[in-house]
């Protein structure tokens, strides 16, 4: 059994597997938000996969997060992001990608892997969290979304297409709801800061799958006016956060919060297509 690393045992992560993932989220199903505010996140780490943290419960939903590519879940956006999904009923699970595992054991930063590497991992995740998920009664039907910030949403956008790919049954086939239902981006990276003709959309148009796309207006990976031109294919919802960067941070004059935007993307998330 694998120890776990450091920076993960200092925030209390604990050896755990998927099924201690499953019996976590049955658990959540039955606890009132104030007894979820008092129980806190979980944080477990898996052995070949990571660290995976769970803040909420899934009675309306499961998330399966990825981050950015150069902080983890552990940053403040995305604490107050799984903060906000608790508020909503919504589980929010995110893991770490093994470069950032990497990065914060050696405290030096390192570049993210190519694509195709991240969205391996993803699927590697996702594919185990969507088998314990079967094997409970109570979460067998549980919907579930792919997203991220930034670069993981790009991932999971991919992880999607592939899936859909590989011949995933449509979500409407049968009682069980197939997973994954959909995916959300929180900042989605529609081309790399000051190149704005060197877009990420290409794939976009493939993805029979609805998406939920919350994009700060101001985002310097995508604003407004650009992506507004893009003639975005109609299985994507944009949800504009008004000022909002790429961290979703506004200008103190816009009489916005980042925490307030925060909650709208989560309400957003929550009334996702798919999810109807």
């Amino acid at each position: 059994m694998a120890a776990v690393p450091t920076p993960y045992a200092e925030e209390g992560f604990k050896v755990a597997s998927f099924d201690a993932i499953a019996d976590e989220l049955e658990k959540r199903l039955e606890l009132s938000e104030e007894a979820l505010t008092a129980r806190g996140p979980w944080r477990g780490w898996v052995a070949s996969f990571g660290p995976l943290e769970i803040h909420g419960s899934p009675r309306q939903v499961i998330l399966l997060h990825a981050h950015g590519a150069g902080a983890g879940r552990e940053t403040d956006f995305h604490q107050q992001f799984g903060k906000a999904c608790a508020h909503q009923g919504a589980a929010w699970l995110g893991f770490d990608f093994a470069y950032l595992v990497k990065m914060r054991c050696e405290a030096r930063r390192r570049p993210p892997p190519r694509l195709p590497g991240l969205i391996e991992e993803m699927t590697r995740w996702h594919e185990a969290l969507a088998a314990s998920l079967a094997a409970r009664a109570s979460l067998a039907t549980c919907p579930v979304l792919l997203g991220g910030k930034s670069m993981g949403s790009r991932v999971a956008s991919h992880v999607v297409q592939e899936l859909e790919g590989r011949g995933m049954p449509a979500p409407s086939s049968g009682p069980r709801r197939m997973s994954p239902l959909g995916w959300y981006a929180l900042g989605y990276p529609f081309h790399p800061t000051g190149k704005p003709d060197t877009l990420r959309t290409g794939h976009l148009a493939a993805i029979n799958a609805p998406g939920v796309i919350c994009q700060g207006t101001r985002d310097p990976f995508g604003h407004r006016e650009e992506v507004e031109g893009y003639g975005l294919p109609c299985t994507i919802s944009l949800h504009w956060l008004e000022d909002g960067e790429h961290d979703f941070k506004p200008r103190k004059a816009s009489g916005k919060t980042r925490e307030g935007l925060i909650r709208s993307a989560v309400v957003a998330i929550l009334a996702h297509p798919a999810l109807r």
